[in-house]
């Protein structure tokens, strides 16, 4: 499903399309031309400026000495609350105009980045942290330490009422005629153990854990995407750059429907991937499906074979 119907069916279900079937097909197309138009930076300005920091004259919208922008003026409520954005990293402009191209049009954007329009976005790996960061803090809730005596006597009276469920027995095995416990209960607790490893560094470090489980993607996706009709000549690193702004993108549906409690913005959130990387690729619908579904089995594949190959070791090493 394209995103221009996508959006489309949405701005037509909100009442914001005209019923009149032309007025639509102007709108759809105008939207459509504006989905592959890159930005465009503003002229440069004619008039001449004194810079207020370095009292450089010059002609242009910034400051050759300093870089100061000759639009600097008194300051109002907008410039206060950009300067309060930028000290978590978003009170450059760039950030939601990022935002906005990744909603409506992923693919063209990230061509448009890759194609050296790299000063117009917010960096992707920058933007990746910034998302997790908040996703984590969407999940599990916002807390301000307000009330917490009341939560407290309010989760005793709840446990009171509704006691936990007992927990579940430990993993036991019968030992063997020498008194010793067999192969299997060591390898289960190598697994255990594994497991409790890998759980404190998701919970630690979700962001690295994140980055890393997409790189882990990277490698067989990159295989089916490494000659496409846009860029003949994709380079790997450049391909993660795109994978990593597909998961902004996928983040930013993910927090709105998290927010707004919407499972359509969930599944809105898994199709726009396939939108952003048909975009982005150029390759028909069915090849695109199609190269998504065997980086899957084959990243399934790869997963179990890891964990088969755990499974061995510990066995062999027990004997």
């Amino acid at each position: 499903m394209d995103i221009l119907r996508i959006f489309a069916g949405g701005m037509k279900a909100l009442g914001f399309l005209d019923s009149d079937k032309e007025k639509r097909k102007k709108w759809l197309r105008a939207f459509r031309i504006w989905q592959h138009r890159p930005y465009e930076l503003k002229p440069l300005s004619e008039e001449r400026h004194t810079c207020a920091s370095c009292k450089t004259e010059y002609v242009g919208n910034f400051c050759p000495r300093c870089g100061q922008s000759a639009g600097v003026g008194r300051f109002s409520f907008k410039k206060a609350l950009l300067l309060f954005l930028d000290v978590w990293g978003m009170g450059n402009r760039s950030m939601f105009r990022s935002l906005r191209d990744l909603m409506l049009r992923p693919g063209y954007m990230i061509r448009d980045y890759l194609r050296g329009m790299q000063s117009a976005y917010f960096p992707p790996f920058k933007m990746f942290f910034l998302l997790t960061a908040l996703s984590l803090l969407v999940q599990n809730g916002f807390s301000f330490g307000l009330g917490e005596e009341n939560g407290q006597q309010q989760n005793t009276e709840e446990v009171a009422q509704n006691p936990p469920a007992p927990a579940a027995a430990p993993l036991t095995f019968d030992m063997d005629n020498n008194g010793e416990h067999p192969i299997r209960y060591y390898i289960a607790q190598k697994l255990m153990n594994f497991t409790k490893v890998m759980d404190s560094i998701r919970n630690k470090n979700a962001a690295i854990f994140a980055l890393l489980t997409l790189l882990m993607f990277t490698v067989p996706l990159y295989y089916f995407w490494r000659k496409t009709p846009t860029i003949p000549d994709l380079r790997y690193s450049e391909f993660v750059v795109a994978l990593v702004y597909t998961s902004n993108m996928y983040s930013i549906y993910s927090i709105a429907a998290n927010l707004l409690n919407s499972s359509l913005l969930k599944l809105l959130a898994v199709l726009m991937v396939f939108v952003a990387l048909k975009q982005f690729s150029g390759f028909s619908k069915k090849r695109v499906l199609g190269h998504l579904v065997l980086t899957v089995l084959i990243s399934t594949v790869v997963m179990v074979a890891i964990y088969g190959a755990g499974i061995a070791v510990a066995y062999y090493t027990m004997k």
